[in-house]
């Protein structure tokens, strides 16, 4: 398998910085030039209380959990570029993408984004009614070590839909993307000690089906095809597949999300298999105008590996969500569990017949937090 590097997001980075000084007065003065561009930074500020075993008992922090920047520009009603920065620690690019619609039924994205595997995934952290998205998500869709199924990618994805807004509407997605990342665990060529020695290849197919706006339902796959280096002249080639749905239900404040997942664990040897499923409810209380209050509560499990007994665990969290005006949201969040999760790891005592151990435990952390968050 030959993948190449992911230079496309690198390259169309670049031309969008370039072009917004260009066109930022013109968009500025151009009167009534409705989305020409859009400048937007949105922040988390977070206080928690967690407790940690590898610390012995309870601490907490006071932290930035995200800081981030991103830009718009549509320089005419077909195409959209896009770019996200975060801000946290240094300068990191998150989204750079460009967008073309040919047509409702037909268009294009390419560049470096987010693969559209995982609702809860591909909802911003700002929108999360529980804030932290779960076990599912941190081990399996966001990342994992041959990357996560619903993770950012770079890549070239085809998507529309069929039908009225307010009846029904089908949306599809088709994907291809490519990843490569440098794993510490793992052989390094002496001569060229930065560069990356695994990689993977993502096919994605999603199929989402609308109803009145009030009831969605998704199916995605993602066959995943990857290659790790591990020594001079040998490399393990491993193939993944993964189904996921989703369900969605909004009607008079109340809401309901379902999600679940069944793949080969990426993290684990070859052949195993994990389950897992969440479930989120809240309800939207109005007090004025400015003001709205949801309450909203989640229960997560998640079994890692099908050949590994009584290694699973449960989540349950719970939130407070104020909404003041439309920029501001202040949660009070708590989240626990039961349960340790392990699976079996392949270990390379030979390059050719690695031998299964079974992982370090990881149990549900209890944390209890407040934060902030605020668009600008």
């Amino acid at each position: 398998m030959v993948i190449t590097r992911p230079s496309l997001a690198c390259i169309l980075g670049l031309l969008v910085l370039f072009a917004f000084p260009a066109f930022a007065q013109e968009a500025q003065t151009a009167a009534g030039a409705k989305d020409e561009l859009r400048l937007r930074g949105r922040s988390i500020f977070r206080y928690q209380i967690r407790d940690q075993a590898k610390f012995d008992g309870w601490t907490d922090e006071v932290r930035l959990n995200r800081a981030r920047f991103d830009a718009g520009w549509r320089p005419n009603r077909h195409l959209r570029l896009m770019l996200e920065i975060e801000l946290t620690q240094g300068v990191e690019i998150r989204d750079v993408f460009a967008r073309y619609a040919f047509h409702r039924a037909f268009r294009l994205k390419t560049g470096y984004f987010k693969k559209p595997f995982s609702l809860l995934r591909t909802t911003s952290r700002w929108d999360l009614l529980i804030p932290r998205r779960g076990l599912i998500d941190r081990h399996v869709i966001g990342r994992s070590m041959f990357g996560g199924f619903g993770a950012r990618d770079a890549g070239l994805m085809v998507f529309g839909r069929f039908g009225k807004r307010k009846n029904v509407r089908v949306r599809y997605y088709l994907g291809v993307f490519d990843g490569w990342r440098l794993n510490d665990a793992f052989f390094r060529d002496p001569d060229d000690p930065n560069r990356d020695n695994t990689s993977h290849r993502d096919y994605l197919a999603r199929l989402q089906v609308e109803i009145f706006d009030r009831l969605f339902v998704g199916v995605s796959y993602n066959h995943k095809r990857a290659r790790m280096a591990l020594a001079p002249g040998a490399e393990m080639d491993r193939t993944f597949n993964a189904i996921g749905g989703d369900i969605r239900l909004g009607l008079a404040g109340f809401g309901l999300r379902l999600e679940g997942i069944h793949a080969s664990n990426p993290n684990a040897a070859s052949g195993h298999k994990l389950l897992g499923g969440h479930a989120t409810v809240s309800y939207r209380l109005k007090i004025s105008e400015s003001l709205f209050l949801t309450p909203a509560g989640m229960v997560e499990f998640l079994d890692p590996d099908d050949r590994v007994d009584e290694k699973h665990a449960l989540r349950l969290a719970g939130a407070l969500n104020l909404d003041i005006g439309k920029y501001t949201r202040v949660i009070l969040a708590a989240e626990g569990g039961s349960g340790e999760m392990a699976w079996e790891e392949p270990e390379f005592v030979t390059w050719d017949e690695p031998l299964p151990v079974e992982s370090a435990p990881r149990k549900v952390e209890t944390r209890i937090y407040l934060q902030l968050n605020v668009r600008l």
